[in-house]
């Protein structure tokens, strides 16, 4: 039997039935009303937690029959390939890929414990460059939430929700570079603000309609990254040339996003059924923040000093 044949019965398998947990007994098409609500005396076997999440009824014979299938393929010693594109994850409090779920969480407790002390250092009002930051921390915390939420239940609206936002703090790392560096060139600036924002305001219509080129995506993604990091890397030398000692937090966190940008790109089956690829990546960014934001704060200090010298 071939791998397509070995799907073809792990499907049909899970289109009738079989036993696996939360599940008291099978989970099959004919429980279903439509094919998405459950019968009033199924629906109480679901989980609490996959009934907060909306699992419909097609989601668990999805889920089951992929489940049934992969250990057809286990046992027949082949490899384990994706379903609609996705690796399978084991479901944990009915978390889709939970994995990923706590390390995007590290991501946002990492970003708002270092906004908190840009917070208290710095509010809105004592520098015009600080609003950027403060900007910029809430773009980047929204993006986590997102990450969560995408990663806890994969649906269309998720997905938009995640791809765009994610977007939204990539290319927040090349708009605060611009405006940093150039913020004295306002036209330059407001050019570049405006050009960046119709590119994106596209972009996200684009994912929009539901088509997503995801290679092109990610394209976009890394290509607005690589260039943000540049421009902070080139400040960040010059900096350094100046005697600043601070600006070898930004050179250490240019060169960590670079090491593990490849987990980003390159792919691997989950081990232990939660850790792919693309969950050891986000694990592996958590740190990162703390280095960014120090930066910020001594750099906001080093504009604060100087300005206070010219009064």
């Amino acid at each position: 039997m071939n791998a397509r044949e070995l799907l073809s019965a792990g499907c049909r398998q899970g289109r009738t039935g079989h036993f696996s947990e939360p599940w008291e007994r099978p989970v099959s098409s004919n429980e279903c009303t439509d094919g998405l609500l459950f019968r009033q005396n199924t629906t109480i076997q679901q989980d609490f937690w996959c009934r907060l999440f909306s699992w419909r009824c097609i989601d668990e014979c999805k889920y089951h029959c992929m489940w049934s299938a992969v250990k057809k393929l286990e046992n027949a010693g082949r490899q384990v390939v994706k379903f609609h594109g996705k690796w399978p994850f084991k479901r944990i409090m009915g978390m889709q890929e939970p994995a990923s779920v706590f390390a995007s969480l590290l991501n946002l407790l990492a970003n708002a414990y270092m906004y908190s002390k840009l917070r208290t250092e710095f509010s809105i009002k004592s520098r015009p460059m600080v609003l950027l930051w403060h900007l910029f921390a809430l773009v980047c915390m929204n993006a986590w939430v997102w990450s969560m939420v995408f990663h806890t239940r994969d649906t269309p609206f998720t997905e938009f929700m995640d791809y765009t936002c994610a977007l939204s703090m990539v290319m927040g790392l090349y708009v605060a570079a611009v405006v940093r560096i150039l913020h004295s060139q306002k036209k330059i600036v407001a050019t570049l603000l405006t050009g960046s924002l119709l590119y994106f305001a596209t972009h996200v219509r684009l994912l929009a309609t539901g088509v997503v080129d995801y290679d092109y995506n990610m394209t976009v993604n890394v290509i607005f990254g690589a260039v943000g990091s540049f421009i902070w890397l080139v400040y960040a030398g010059y900096l350094s040339a100046r005697g600043s000692r601070y600006s070898s937090r930004m050179l250490w966190f240019v060169t960590c996003s670079a090491v593990v940008l490849p987990l980003e790109l390159l792919d691997f089956p989950p081990v232990r059924r939660a850790w792919d690829a693309h969950a050891v990546w986000h694990l592996s960014t958590a740190p990162l923040p703390l280095l960014f934001y120090q930066f910020v704060i001594e750099d906001l200090r080093y504009t604060q000093s100087r300005q206070d010298k010219l009064l």
